[in-house]
């Protein structure tokens, strides 16, 4: 099988996202990036390329929040590369790489692309039989080719850098220059090949992969002060996921119609922990701090001023006298999320 090296796309102007996507926070004290970069590096590939695009200062960013998280032995299997040609979007990034690459195939991963695995990348070297190609790509379930999750071999730089001067500069105009390309069918990988654009993107992607590894999902609902209406939505939000044949059955100690069961402990019991091992779909966890991520904030009307949760981790706000407008996404977000879990889970 060929030497697979790795390209990272890090280099976008993300003006849909509005801030550098590469330097986003993801989970376990990850950014982005860092979050891509440690796949290539846990797959033992010798070759990581980092396109990090024209832009200096952002270049700059980038490579000083990489060197941070790597060991020396990790720095030697890393190259940081800036467009040679400028303003040519990820069709820049990845001639720019390749021109400079050794390996005999590198499998290219945009950097907002946070759930591919490099396992697919193998996978999918094993279903082409033969080397006579210049590039795999896989499509999805809309029947699009997918190049910003492909496999490329060094050699077509060359071609690329034509259609570089050309009106043309994207990505699957590419494919149709370079010639010799394998499809691959990857319908059932939608996730893997879903990137994030838009900030609601994120955080919803950021929902998910916090959940990925709990035994059960979890959501919080949070206030920044009392009376402010959490109980009215995880009632009401309870109620809508029975609808849709989730169990988020509500708990609460001696009440007229359940009992909770009361264990003394040597201290103080952890609520999360107990959260997992509840036997229902998911947990809606109301506090009065501010919760574990991903979070839901309730407010009153016109006091978003008084948020206590990070941006980062709240997944939406919900504005109590507006829960009719606002329950039904949240409602719809929840679920896409549960099917990506069980079908992360059980693929």
């Amino acid at each position: 099988m060929d030497k697979l090296g790795l390209i990272i796309l890090a280099g976008g102007l993300s003006t849909r996202m509005g801030q550098p996507k590469a330097l986003l926070p993801w989970i376990n004290g990850e950014s982005l990036i860092s979050h891509a970069l440690r796949k290539g590096l846990d797959a033992d590939i010798q070759d990581i390329l980092i396109s990090i695009g024209d832009d200096e200062q952002l270049g700059l960013a980038i490579q000083t929040h990489i060197i941070d998280t790597l060991s020396n032995d990790e720095k030697n299997k890393v190259s940081i590369v800036r467009d040679s040609v400028g303003r040519c979007g990820p069709l820049g990034g990845l001639y720019s790489t390749l021109a400079v690459g050794t390996s005999s195939a590198y499998a290219v991963m945009a950097v907002d692309m946070p759930f591919m695995e490099m396992d697919l990348y193998y996978d999918w070297l094993y279903q082409v039989n033969h080397n006579d190609w210049n590039a795999i790509v896989p499509y999805g379930e809309s029947g699009k080719s997918e190049p910003m999750a492909g496999i490329y071999r060094p050699h077509i730089a060359s071609l690329i850098q034509s259609i570089l001067v050309s009106e043309d500069m994207s990505l699957h105009h590419a494919l149709d220059v370079i010639g010799h390309v394998e499809s691959i069918d990857a319908c059932d990988y939608s996730w893997e090949l879903s990137n994030i654009n838009r900030f609601e993107d994120y955080q919803w992607a950021r929902a998910l992969a916090e959940n990925e590894f709990r035994r059960v999902p979890l959501i919080s609902v949070v206030a920044s002060k009392r009376k402010t209406g959490k109980t009215t939505v995880v009632t009401r939000l309870v109620s809508e996921l029975q609808k849709i044949g989730l169990s988020a059955d509500a708990v609460a100690i001696a009440g007229p119609t359940e009992t909770a069961i009361r264990i003394r402990t040597k201290e103080q019991s952890n609520l999360y922990e107990i959260s997992q091992f509840m036997p229902v779909d998911i947990v809606i966890l109301e506090s009065r701090s501010q919760g574990i991520a991903p979070i839901i904030e309730v407010t009153q009307e016109g006091h978003t001023e008084e948020l206590i949760s990070d941006n980062m981790d709240r997944v939406a706000t919900i504005e109590i006298g507006k829960l009719d407008q606002d329950v039904p996404e949240l409602v719809r977000h929840i679920q896409e999320m549960m099917r990506s879990l069980n079908g992360r889970r059980y693929c």
